[in-house]
């Protein structure tokens, strides 16, 4: 039953259009010469963008000793990637809490898992030392944004995945892309260039599950297979192919990762779990 690009597309124009207010705090953060004024003075005229992302700031997960009290404390206290992640985070919540019964994803699975990948992408890049870090935040919470679009696909198909999945020798991304004619990755691609959204997201989303097809930016696509690996492995928010898409080891070997650096990563993120204000 392959689908014609064009339907793919037109659910892709269906999804509501990101926040104004969250397209300009990307494009201001993207621009050195942007003060932290600026940045207080869009996020400030969004009161959804302000107070979400003061909530986040304030969480465990951030882990500063005194309470931020202010968009512009905020934004000089996390530095502007991290406020370009604290702002992508707050408009993309309710559309990723949506419920996905292709998937059989919950109302705010979604949500969860992807807020899971994103953390555990940036704690990648920290123990790595690698550049990445906020970066790999925003691409690790939108790389899964895909699903939104297929999920309606693989509804109707579901049941013959899953029997395929373990006859065929095939992850459940290919099968996706074998029988319904596109996989999540790709669509979510897709929507990141319809969303203007820089290069490196819209690459890192369309070769998560396959970094090695990524052309540019193949060391930030490893670290989002990886970390999406690690938010299946947690157990939270995941649909029903969490454990049918297996961690490349090509992708481990790339990021010179061992198993106890992942179950370090897993325990740091286990910790930050407990804050019950980390999925709000």
């Amino acid at each position: 039953m392959p689908v014609k690009l064009e339907h793919v597309l037109k659910r892709i124009q269906a999804l509501p259009p990101l926040p104004t207010s969250a397209m300009r705090v990307i494009a201001l953060t993207k621009n050195p010469a942007t003060s932290a004024r600026e940045l207080e003075n869009v996020i400030g005229q969004d009161p959804a963008l302000a107070a979400g992302m003061l909530r986040q700031a304030n969480s465990a997960y951030y882990g500063y000793a005194r309470r931020i009290s202010s968009l512009q404390e905020a934004i000089v206290v996390l530095g502007f990637q991290a406020t370009q992640g604290l702002a992508m985070a707050s408009a993309v919540a309710p559309v990723l809490k949506t419920q996905l019964l292709g998937y059989e994803i919950e109302h705010e699975g979604l949500w969860k898992h992807s807020m899971l990948t994103a953390m555990a992408a940036k704690s990648l890049c920290k123990k790595l030392k690698l550049p990445h870090g906020d970066v790999a935040f925003t691409a690790g919470l939108l790389h899964d944004i895909g699903k939104l679009v297929i999920s309606i696909y693989v509804q109707e198909v579901g049941a013959y995945l899953l029997d395929k999945v373990t006859s065929a020798k095939l992850s459940y991304v290919e099968l996706e892309e074998k029988i319904i004619g596109f996989n999540h990755a790709t669509v979510g691609g897709f929507l990141a260039k319809g969303w203007n959204l820089p290069d490196d997201l819209v690459e890192s989303i369309s070769c998560h599950h396959a970094p090695s097809s990524a052309k540019n930016y193949i060391e930030l696509a490893s670290i989002i297979h990886v970390a999406n690996g690690i938010a299946c492995l947690l157990g939270i928010g995941g649909g029903v192919d969490s454990f049918l898409n297996p961690l490349q080891q090509e992708a481990l070997d790339r990021l010179s990762l061992k198993e106890a650096n992942l179950e370090h990563i897993m325990a740091d993120l286990g910790e930050s779990l407990l804050d019950p204000t980390i999925f709000a």
